[in-house]
């Protein structure tokens, strides 16, 4: 009797201990929990208490720890004012709010490229070579005014060329030159061909060179000897000068300096046909002279077959008499050889010649 007893005491015990301590998963036909009803265990307002501060107040039911999050749980850590956020490029997922990392621009259509900075170009600021081509001008133009303004002038020059036979002459010459009627009058005061004379006055006196023997000149004839009147287009004329006579003074060279300007401003010749070198220095004059070469190529100039180079040396000194003129021109065939040189002293500007001085009669008088 007494085991009975125990062995049914111990059986109570044991279904006791299964029915406290069972897992949730009871298969199918365990029994479900009853849903809450809405509004059930809602607790009431206590006092003035507004219902919205009793639903904040409810504090969440934690989840189990075998349970699925659908939705992250909420997070109170939000970034303080004025605190950094990433950088553009870095990713980083757990900053607030999140950042992705922003695309290469290179590798991404133009919009997300970073913009050129907006350039300004100045209309006024010109370029090197525009400033050097409107200086070229203004001396051009200040050259062409000076020589416009003359009427009569004299000066010693000093000329010194290779002639069309191809040798060197060297002579210094008394020049006087009036513009109106074009007139021309030289006389040699150097030693080769001292006493030379030379009068051109085509106007009044035909289209012919009047011209007395200097020292030198001819084998038979002395000097003083007054040949007869030869034209400036007679053969024996033209192969003992690199120039003609009818050429004296600044208008050929004036004009051809302006026609390279405006073949240069129009795309048909080389910018450097023309360079400005600006005030040099010359053993010739006590001061600078303003510097402008013109280069020639093959075929711009009969007298350089081969191209070469001329200088014009303006006297831009003011209440110089020969201001805006060049007092000084070199020039050099293709290989820097000089071919020409002329140059003006002792400018008198302007000169009081009159028709006298312009008269073949006046050959061989004092």
């Amino acid at each position: 009797m007494m085991i009975r007893t125990l062995a049914f005491c111990s059986l109570v015990a044991l279904l006791a201990g299964c029915t406290r301590y069972h897992s949730r998963a009871q298969g199918p036909f365990a029994k479900s929990e009853s849903p809450t009803l809405p509004g059930a265990n809602v607790p009431k307002p206590l006092g003035n208490q507004p219902s919205l501060g009793i639903a904040a107040a409810d504090t969440p039911r934690a989840a189990a720890a075998d349970e699925r999050q659908l939705v992250p749980p909420r997070t109170d850590n939000l970034a303080p004012v004025g605190a950094s956020t990433p950088s553009e490029g870095d990713a980083d997922a757990s900053a607030f709010p999140p950042f992705r990392k922003r695309p290469d621009p290179k590798s991404m259509p133009s919009p997300f490229a970073p913009k050129q900075p907006n350039i300004e170009i100045t209309p006024s600021t010109p370029t090197p070579a525009a400033k050097s081509l409107a200086e070229l001008k203004t001396v051009i133009t200040t050259a062409n005014t000076a020589w416009k303004a003359v009427d009569t002038f004299e000066a010693t020059v000093t000329r010194r060329e290779i002639n069309p036979q191809g040798a060197q002459t060297s002579e210094l010459v008394l020049f006087q030159f009036r513009r109106e009627p074009m007139s021309v009058f030289t006389r040699t005061i150097g030693e080769n061909g001292k006493g030379r004379e030379m009068l051109y006055n085509p106007k009044k006196h035909d289209d012919k060179l009047y011209l007395m023997l200097g020292q030198g000149d001819h084998k038979l004839f002395k000097a003083g000897f007054i040949v007869p009147p030869v034209s400036p287009d007679d053969p024996r004329v033209k192969e003992k000068a690199r120039n003609s006579i009818r050429d004296a003074g600044f208008e050929k060279a004036l004009t051809r300096l302006a026609d390279t300007v405006t073949r240069i401003e129009a795309g048909k010749v080389p910018a450097d046909a023309l360079v400005l070198h600006g005030p040099v220095k010359r053993d010739e004059y006590p001061y600078p002279l303003t510097a402008v070469t013109q280069q020639f190529r093959a075929g711009d100039d009969p007298l350089f077959p081969k191209g070469g180079s001329r200088t014009y040396f303006f006297d831009l000194k003011e209440k110089s008499p020969s201001y805006g003129l060049p007092v000084l021109i070199v020039a050099a065939d293709s290989m820097g050889k000089e071919a020409e040189y002329y140059l003006l002293e002792k400018v008198k500007l302007p000169a009081n010649l009159t028709d006298a001085d312009f008269n073949p009669d006046r050959l061989g008088k004092k």
